[in-house]
């Protein structure tokens, strides 16, 4: 059953053609159900009596939810809205793809979507509380754990005291991306809080922005109370304005990829460039930057559709090779896993927090 919003959301997108042209998966897969419009119009027509069936509950996954038609929208609706409700429906009706099954089942039997039991971060030595508490999430601690190194390195030169916790609990994040927002993602979040609180902090440094994102907006209205949450580039942006941490001048070009999350859910967009100047780097910017940035694809996506996230972030790199820029740059331990692995001969990615860690 979708809900008012979802239906009002979907009856206003399925005539409209206006954002067609900024879907990552629509651009790499060519198919017209990939695009917001037809899922709208799906979602309609199944309001309408017609039933899903196996074929439109995939159309509702092959969807990075990067939030790029929500941003373009001129007449503030948002297909978000009713694609998550999509995969609701498909999860109640036991029509999601067997893909998307076969992860639910690694995070119910392990509590990420990888199927990992071993964290790969350096967690030894860190303390579980403290007033600064620092969240890595999942793709840092399992999949990208150099992106979690460099910044507890960071925060050590720094000298600011921070805690991090090492049975760090799901943010709901990803289940929610799966499902929708379940009760089961609010509960996931509940017990996330639940760990916060429990490490007495007063300010929580979250690494992820796919988390930031999700216990700054959605939280509050789930009843999970939480401290301060800021992103780790803006926090360590201000050590740097503080002198806490003092990078090394390195010439050169690079460009820099803005996380969906990050830049559209966040609206941050400042905080990594400033760190790329202090480290002495001329930023060339691709053409879709901050809040039209183009997706790359997410670390869930590319358990469930891994091929099609490899084409979207290959797409991302095309963008790269239309600057003069040879590095590329992002602060999101998902854009690493998505964009280090599809890099070009002649090109370099390099996560923002190991290239800074380098610098000081």
């Amino acid at each position: 059953m979708y809900s008012e919003k979802a239906r009002k959301n979907a009856d206003a997108c399925r005539f409209c053609w206006m954002c067609r042209h900024l879907c990552p998966v629509q651009l790499v897969t060519g198919k017209e159900t990939n695009t917001p419009r037809a899922k709208g119009l799906q979602v309609s027509m199944m309001e309408r009596g017609m039933k899903m069936d196996a074929a439109s509950a995939r159309t509702m996954y092959e969807c990075m939810l990067c939030g790029a038609c929500t941003n373009d929208c001129a007449t503030g609706f948002d297909p978000l809205i009713f694609i998550r409700v999509g995969r609701t429906e498909a999860m109640l009706e036991d029509l999601a793809p067997d893909e998307v099954k076969q992860v639910l089942d690694r995070i119910e039997r392990t509590g990420n979507i990888y199927g990992a039991r071993e964290v790969r971060v350096k967690l030894d030595g860190i303390p579980e509380m403290g007033d600064n508490l620092l969240w890595l999430g999942e793709c840092a601690r399992y999949a990208v754990p150099e992106t979690a190194d460099a910044l507890i390195s960071l925060l050590n030169k720094a000298q600011v005291p921070f805690a991090a916790l090492k049975d760090e609990p799901a943010s709901g994040s990803s289940l929610g991306d799966l499902m929708g927002f379940v009760e089961d993602v609010r509960a996931q979040a509940q017990r996330a809080g639940e760990a916060i609180r429990g490490s007495g902090a007063k300010r929580v440094i979250v690494l992820d922005s796919y988390d930031a994102a999700l216990m700054r907006h959605e939280y509050k209205d789930w009843g999970v109370d939480l401290p301060e949450v800021v992103t780790a580039t803006s926090f360590v942006a201000e050590l740097v304005r503080q002198g806490k941490l003092v990078p090394r001048q390195e010439a050169g070009v690079v460009t820099y990829h803005d996380g969906s999350r990050l830049a559209r859910d966040l609206d941050e967009h400042e905080p990594a460039r400033e760190l790329l100047r202090a480290m002495g780097y001329e930023l060339h910017e691709m053409w879709q930057n901050r809040r039209l940035a183009k997706c790359c694809g997410s670390s869930v996506a590319g358990q469930f559709m891994p091929e099609i996230r490899q084409k979207v972030a290959e797409n991302r790199w095309a963008d790269v090779r239309r600057t003069d820029a040879r590095l590329l740059v992002a602060a999101c331990p998902q854009s690493t896993e998505a964009l280090q692995s599809t890099a070009p001969e002649g090109y370099k990615y390099q996560d923002l927090f190991v290239l800074l860690n380098k610098r000081v």
